[in-house]
């Protein structure tokens, strides 16, 4: 059987000129993908050179960002669709896969973010700049394709990830929003003069921050279900679901901080900090030092 020129050997068997079309389809495919997640990776640090511009220029094109913030998302949503449909699998099957579907999660729960909250627009200033230094990670990181185990065949896989990126995007948000607290308190925050107080914003991250606690916990859920019905078990204590257990749990804590003892939109703001710091750690650190992710390992 011949080989495509990714490597994978044809399992379709027909007159070469069969096997050749599927190549070249595939390699267009290929470009497209290429081309798209391009595109949307210059549009994203755009966007992200636009806010810091308009954040220091005092002067916000709020109509051209967003539709800055949506093309480029648009694209990158292409470029995910694109490889989808070459690979034939949801692309989350290795570390590129997963940052660049983390990147899509974040810029999608930024560019809602920037829509639904309009007097608060300016945030995104505060956290582009992260998705422009994951933007500089992903370009290190070879894009070969990716192969999914069997037990990545159920829609609760879906389920899961849908509300792990419903989650890191709510909780995008409130660092967006915590952070023009903190610059704020070090005096650092004038650009950022015309947004509410501190004590409307901090109870703008506060929600963000409770929708994170509910999506992180269907998401834990869903991926306690996948686990049962992949082998065997609802939990295995490998190192991902250890840091997502204490990332839920430091979340839990918060916000109960926040409601026993009143604590001030700058300590909250701090907590929110930790508690991304948190999250990072468990979705863009443990991929990188573990092997046995959703694989039915410890």
């Amino acid at each position: 059987m011949p080989a495509t020129p990714f490597g994978v050997t044809a399992t379709r068997e027909g007159p070469p000129t069969t096997v050749n079309s599927l190549a070249a389809t595939s390699m267009d495919l290929l470009k497209l993908e290429t081309v798209t997640l391009w595109a949307a990776l210059i549009g994203y640090s755009l966007s992200t050179i636009v806010a810091i511009f308009a954040l220091v220029l005092r002067k916000w094109p709020e109509r051209t960002l967003l539709a800055l913030l949506a093309m480029s998302w648009g694209l990158h949503t292409a470029s995910t669709g694109t490889r989808w449909a070459r690979l034939e699998h949801l692309p989350v099957g290795n570390i590129f896969e997963m940052l660049s579907a983390n990147i899509w999660g974040l810029m999608l729960a930024v560019l809602v973010g920037y829509w639904l909250l309009p007097r608060i627009r300016p945030f995104v200033a505060v956290v582009l700049p992260i998705v422009v230094l994951l933007l500089a990670w992903i370009l290190l990181i070879p894009t070969r394709d990716s192969l999914l185990p069997p037990t990545y065949d159920t829609v609760w896989l879906y389920v899961h990830i849908a509300f792990i990126k419903l989650f890191l995007g709510s909780a995008f948000v409130a660092l967006g929003i915590a952070g023009v607290i903190l610059l704020r308190a070090a005096h650092l925050g004038g650009r950022f003069a015309r947004m509410p107080a501190d004590a409307v914003l901090d109870e703008t991250a506060n929600r963000c921050m409770s929708l994170a606690l509910i999506f992180d916990t269907l998401g834990i859920t869903a991926g306690a279900i996948w686990a049962q019905d992949a082998w065997g078990r609802y939990w295995s204590w490998d190192k991902l679901e250890t840091w997502s257990l204490l990332t839920w749990l430091t979340i839990g804590a918060t916000l109960h901080i926040r409601a026993s003892f009143k604590t001030r939109p700058l300590t909250n703001s701090l907590l929110i900090v930790g508690v991304w710091l948190a999250a990072f750690f468990t979705f863009f650190g443990i991929p990188f030092v573990s092997t046995a992710l959703h694989k039915g390992q410890i």
